[in-house]
């Protein structure tokens, strides 16, 4: 029997994709995906400054360092104490002692060590001499004890005392109503008060001889003569 040369009609629907085809639709798929995510992000305009970086936790500042305490405020806390006690020497170191505890420690050493340097240049026969008039007599303890009330006076006293110890006729009064004894050094005890340690700088007194011209106790005319104003006044 001849058979019909007559082909038969193609299937419509298609076949499965073959496995390369699928990847490469998987692919132009997620391709896509990355243009639209990127077109959806602002471009930077041109010249704009770049993103900030994150900022730093800030440090912690560091407290400052006290200063250090100068002559000029030495002098100023001297006489601020002397006006507030009413030219009362022991009211005054009272007053004196409690403003330096409120000081930090290296500034309480700082008045301690000036205090003992203006100590040690008042230590002359000169001022020794003075004292002795104002006083009719005055021993190291008393010398001491009149440097320490000097030193009370405020500064302008106490550098025209060291030119010129005669100059202090008008302002110094003896041992005892000058209450020389209580014009103590307060630094120790205000430094001790406010760290409760011992001040570095210790206490120790002047020692030595004094600087200056020795003169004689016994020559009672010579001082006399040496210091006119304070004997006119006290002898």
């Amino acid at each position: 029997m001849r058979r019909s040369c007559r082909r038969k009609p193609r299937s419509t629907r298609s076949g499965p994709l073959r496995p390369t085809t699928r990847t490469l639709a998987l692919v132009a798929l997620l391709w896509l995906a990355g243009c639209a995510d990127d077109a959806a992000a602002p471009a930077p305009s041109p010249g704009a400054a770049p993103a900030a970086a994150p900022a730093q936790p800030a440090q912690p500042a560091q407290p400052p360092r006290p200063a250090h305490l100068d002559e000029p405020q030495f002098w100023r806390l001297v006489e601020e104490a002397r006006r507030d006690a009413g030219g009362d020497t022991e009211r005054q170191s009272e007053l004196l002692a409690t403003r330096l505890e409120q000081l930090p420690a290296q500034q309480i050493a700082d008045f301690g060590a000036i205090r003992r340097r203006l100590d040690e240049q008042a230590y002359t026969w000169e001022l020794w001499g003075a004292a002795y008039v104002i006083d009719d007599g005055c021993s190291d303890d008393c010398f001491r004890d009149f440097r320490a009330y000097l030193i009370s006076l405020g500064r302008a006293p106490y550098e025209a005392a060291l030119k010129r110890p005669d100059s202090l006729a008008p302002v110094v009064q003896d041992a005892e109503t000058g209450d020389w004894e209580n014009a103590d050094d307060v630094t120790p005890e205000a430094y001790e008060d406010a760290t409760g340690e011992d001040i570095p700088s210790g206490d120790s007194d002047v020692a030595g001889n004094p600087r200056g011209r020795e003169w004689d106790d016994e020559q009672q005319d010579e001082l006399v003569a040496r210091y006119p104003a304070l004997a006119a006044r006290f002898r």
